[in-house]
């Protein structure tokens, strides 16, 4: 329901009641009605206004000053709240239906009907295995990179430290391990590194964090330095909402331990991904149908309008045949009649014979 009133009236609510009462009367929070008064220019009782009120003390009440806009006069509380932006509405309902179709695919495959968020996720340690194939190549060329005078090196949004590089190449190998039975494999070869399944793909990242350290001189000057801490931190740049995506190094717990919730976390960020990439492919379809509609109406007004000048063109020449039928029937002959009289004639003739035959069944179906 929307309230609607003027600056005046509010201010004399406001003044009268205390805010959280009248918010709770219009079904807002307090917090959020002293934003609409702040916006409206409205002051509102300060803190221990009503407590001198209630103990029957005189208390200053701030006047409403006049304004000068229009625009801000009228006070609307309430009403339909807007839309959430539609990108964000899909990727929550998609991130939604990944969430339901991966806790039944695992409810079935274990025989478990204890809900999902109930369940503790097994840590997956890091075995001895060797290297996925799908990582061989990535691998070879993060061990090539030359690294930059602070040991940094950049593959693909891998951001790391050379120092880093056996650990890095270890998790993403357990991470190609688990995916492999889910379907999902490791693709290095693009301008990021990423998972992908079934045609869907979403990139990651992985980083070695810095910290500030600040350094004194000789001399008493302060130096300050960005300096790589031996940690790492895995993001995953999915379109999932309410998922989480980021992992960092702690002193008490590593990336490594947290491997079966970059897999769930993945998992449904891959699905989301399915669901944006057949919404993307429905919309461009639609977009191609609806352009070529339009492009069908545009060639029907030109093929009316092509029409319409040739049958124009048609009837300008069997109005002139005619005319001209008339005219050599009708214009007045003589024996003494000048060459130049006979000669007009013949023209006439020949035009009448050009039109009657521009405008025969044969020539116009030719031109049709």
């Amino acid at each position: 329901m929307t309230h609607t009133f003027t600056r005046q009236e509010l201010y004399e609510l406001v003044w009268s009641t205390p805010i959280t009462k009248l918010a709770e009367q219009f079904g807002i929070s307090d917090r959020g009605l002293a934003k609409i008064c702040l916006r409206h220019q409205i002051p509102v009782p300060g803190r221990g206004y009503w407590a001198k009120i209630e103990a029957g003390q005189s208390a200053n009440k701030t006047p409403l000053w006049t304004i000068e806009n229009p625009g801000i006069e009228t006070v609307c509380i309430g009403g339909p709240r807007p839309d959430v932006n539609p990108y964000v509405a899909f990727a929550i309902k998609a991130t939604r239906t990944a969430k339901q179709t991966l806790e039944k695919e695992r409810d079935a495959s274990t025989g478990s009907s204890t809900p999902a968020k109930t369940r503790n996720l097994a840590v997956v340690s890091i075995p001895e295995r060797p290297l996925h194939p799908s990582l061989r190549d990535f691998a070879k060329e993060l061990s090539s990179v030359v690294a930059d005078r602070t040991g940094a090196l950049n593959v693909r949004w891998v951001n790391i430290h050379r120092d880093s590089i056996g650990r890095v190449i270890a998790l993403l190998n357990a991470l190609a391990h688990e995916f492999e039975p889910l379907g999902i494999t490791f693709a290095g070869s693009g301008s990021r590194v990423a998972f992908k399944n079934n045609g869907a793909s979403v990139d990651f990242e992985i980083t070695s964090p810095k910290k500030r350290v600040t350094t004194e001189t000789p001399y008493g000057w302060k130096q300050y330095e960005n300096v790589f801490v031996g940690r790492l931190a895995f993001r995953i740049f999915g379109r999932a909402q309410g998922v989480k995506k980021n992992w960092v190094d702690t002193d008490e717990k590593k990336i490594e331990t947290s491997i079966s919730q970059i897999i769930e976390s993945y998992g449904i960020n891959l699905e989301v991904q399915k669901a944006h990439d057949k919404e993307e492919r429905s919309e461009r379809l639609r977009r191609e149908h609806l352009e070529h509609r339009r492009d069908l109406a545009k060639k029907r007004v030109e093929r009316e309008e092509a029409r319409l000048k040739f049958l124009r063109t048609i009837a300008a020449d069997r109005r002139e045949v005619e005319d001209l039928e008339r005219t050599i029937e009708r214009v007045p002959r003589s024996e003494s009649q000048k060459h130049e009289y006979d000669r007009m004639l013949a023209w006439a003739r020949t035009r009448l014979a050009v039109l009657e035959e521009r405008t025969s069944v044969e020539s116009l179906q030719e031109a049709l």
